[in-house]
């Protein structure tokens, strides 16, 4: 039996349903098998238990007084690892883990726990100066399976903060007919002599779905059947090959067997209601964000994607990119026929280029090559082999890597233009002679999101507020993956303009701890969490670099031996990158440490890649928006924004 339980709310008890431990503390019950009830438990074992309940996707979510049961984890964990509290008052919890018991009897045990302990306050190491850049989660870490709850809940973090409606110059930049060739203009002419002046003729009175899809389908018969891209819906949550789900309209090419569809395949998604409701309206941006994040998953390369969503006759067409979500704004379709013609008749027309499709990719005889830079600065062509990583979510770095022919990885990426490129800190390594880092083979930069979104007028009225989402940012801890800090936004119809006028608007948490403020005000060098952000939204660079040599990820390894060798080898590494290099990697996880063969790799059996994140050491901070990292492999400090330095790269790789 497990006691000292605590009672938990419907609440917590619903948020541990969404979010179960799965077979994450099966290791634990397999080492702690031997545990009497009589037994103390062991100091490294219940180091380690603690740390994988802190990363748990509960521990982040569940709320307990005015924080959440990671941040109440967090000082536990310090003071075990201190020999500072007595490993009895672990038994409940050992106990209930042992014995498999439901996943909120070991929650109520964790709770229990706290009671039992009383308030904590987090030991600090290091100084705090609040000059490490915040750590955000992203959706990319759920699988295809999870429910839709969680999925969107997750995807609400990554819009939050960047999703913008009524976008000065939308319809102008994706559909202006001016530059139109003959076959859209006489689309148009069709679709337009389908409104009488007042109102779309055979638009059902009672806009009930089905009925308005019935209509949309007259219609395409109509006016555009010639056109090459066709509506298409499902009836069923099976017809997605490999996920689960419905969605409501969406466009790609003639389907090639009735029925069955591949998210590879859709070109534009849509979402139907028979009510406009602007309640609602959250709610259905978070559906079609779903339906994009599985475009994307599917079409790694793809720039952007176009969404609309088609409540009752309310429509907003819609744009999602590497940094976000952008609208029209809504409209009333029989009010502004010519407005929803527009939209419809180039969804089914688009070229590649306006559909936000891979152009850089060159297809040749059933292979696929890039055109690249290699270290010379002679143009080459290498051809791609299989895909072997790809990022399952929106608002990220949309990292997609694939083999080459000659066992090389050419890597995609959308990384914030703050940061220095990984190209130049790989270069920087290879000039410092640094020894277990990947090689630069070739690079070349493809565009930005700055240039996708030339010509469009942002302003910070037009960014969406979501619903609580003040009482959202003022939470003490920064451990829930939120935002605390404040927003000095930029006024501009250009993101790169420097002419206009700025406005600053203060958004932090509460007002800092006594005892930091000093700290927090002496260095005006230092970020704090309320340090601005310079734009209203953040420009990405898209580029691809090629690199050697391939190898396996140290998850994949065949026996312990090579695992102990290929981590050994990635610390040799890491410290070279360190003291001969200069520079710290900040994202050591078990994707960014490669098992080679040492014949290959100058007789290292692990190497370090993906210095997507690594700074040169005592650069100041990037300015970057957040970092998004492999959570579960990162410090405790680092999770609280502190400085990160070489020693938390050694917690992570432990």
């Amino acid at each position: 039996m497990c006691n000292a339980l605590a009672a938990l709310t419907e609440q917590q008890i619903r948020i541990i349903s969404d979010h179960p431990f799965n077979d994450s503390l099966d290791y634990f019950r397999i080492k702690l098998s031997d545990f009497h009830q009589s037994d103390t438990p062991r100091q490294d074992d219940v180091v380690s238990l603690v740390g994988t309940l802190v990363a748990s996707p509960a521990a982040f979510n569940l709320p307990d007084g005015n924080s959440n049961a990671a941040f109440k984890l967090l000082p536990i964990l310090q003071r075990v690892r201190k020999s500072t509290i007595e490993l009895d008052r672990f038994r409940p919890l050992v106990r209930c883990v042992i014995n498999k018991s439901p996943d909120d009897t070991i929650w109520a045990a964790i709770f229990g726990l706290f009671d039992t302990l009383g308030p904590l306050t987090p030991y600090s190491s290091i100084t705090p100066t609040f000059r490490g850049t915040e750590v955000r989660s992203s959706s990319s870490r759920l699988a295809d399976s999870e429910t839709r709850d969680i999925v969107e809940r997750e995807l609400l973090e990554e819009i939050r903060t960047c999703t913008f409606r009524n976008v000065g110059g939308f319809c102008d930049r994706f559909f202006d007919s001016k530059s139109w060739g003959k076959q859209q203009q006489d689309m148009l002419k069709r679709v337009m002599a389908e409104h009488d002046g007042m109102r779309w003729k055979g638009f059902p009175p009672t806009p009930d779905e089905n009925l308005v899809w019935e209509w949309l389908l007259s219609l395409e018969k109509r006016a555009f059947a010639d056109a090459p891209y066709k509506l298409h819906t499902t009836t069923t949550a099976n017809q997605f090959k490999q996920r689960k789900g419905q969605m409501d309209i969406f466009f790609q090419i003639p389907a090639a067997k009735a029925g069955a569809f591949e998210y590879k395949h859709v070109l534009v998604v849509g979402e139907q209601k028979k009510s406009y409701d602007k309640g609602r309206f959250e709610a259905d941006l978070l559906q079609l964000t779903r339906y994009v994040r599985g475009v994307f998953a599917d079409q790694p390369t793809r720039r952007f994607v176009h969404g609309f969503t088609l409540c009752a006759f309310t429509m907003e067409l819609w744009v999602f990119d590497r940094s976000g979500p952008y609208s029209s704004g809504s409209f009333d379709i029989h009010a502004n026929p010519e407005k929803f013609a527009r939209a419809i008749i180039v969804y089914a027309t688009m070229d590649d280029d306006a559909m936000g499709r891979d152009t850089f990719i060159q297809r040749e005889n059933g292979h696929r090559y890039i055109p690249v830079d290699d270290t010379n600065g002679n143009q080459t062509r290498i051809r791609l082999g299989r895909p072997m990583v790809r990022q399952k979510a929106v608002v990220c770095r949309g990292t997609t890597c694939f083999e080459t022919r000659n066992s090389q990885v050419a890597k995609f990426s959308w990384a914030s233009d703050k940061r220095q490129l990984e190209v130049k800190q790989l270069r920087l390594a290879e000039e410092r002679d640094v020894q277990g880092v990947a090689r630069v083979v070739a690079h070349r930069q493809i565009g930005t999101i700055a240039k996708l979104r030339e010509g469009l007028d942002f302003q910070e009225r037009h960014r969406h507020r979501f619903r609580n989402e003040d009482a959202h940012l003022d939470s003490p801890t920064v451990l829930s993956g939120i935002s605390t800090r404040g927003s000095k936004r930029k006024l501009s119809s250009n993101h790169t303009s420097d002419s206009v006028r700025r406005s600053k608007r203060l958004r932090s948490g509460n007002h800092k701890p006594k005892e930091l403020s000093g700290q927090l005000s002496t260095d005006s060098a230092k970020l704090s969490l309320c340090t601005p952000f310079e734009d209203l939204w953040q420009n990405r660079i898209y580029s691809v670099l090629v690199i050697s040599p391939a190898g396996r990820v140290v998850s994949e390894f065949t026996t312990v031996r090579e695992l102990l060798e290929s981590l050994r080898d990635a610390i040799k590494a890491h410290q070279s990158l360190y003291t001969k290099g200069n520079i710290l990697h900040r994202d050591i996880s078990t994707n960014n440490i490669i098992i080679t063969e040492a014949e290959a790799s100058g007789g290292f059996k692990g190497m370090l890649i993906d210095l997507d994140l690594a700074k040169e050491r005592d650069s100041g901070p990037s300015g970057a928006r957040h970092q998004t990292g492999t959570m579960q492999f990162m410090a405790v400090e680092v999770l609280r924004i502190t400085d990160h330095t070489y020693r938390h790269d050694l917690e992570s790789f432990f």
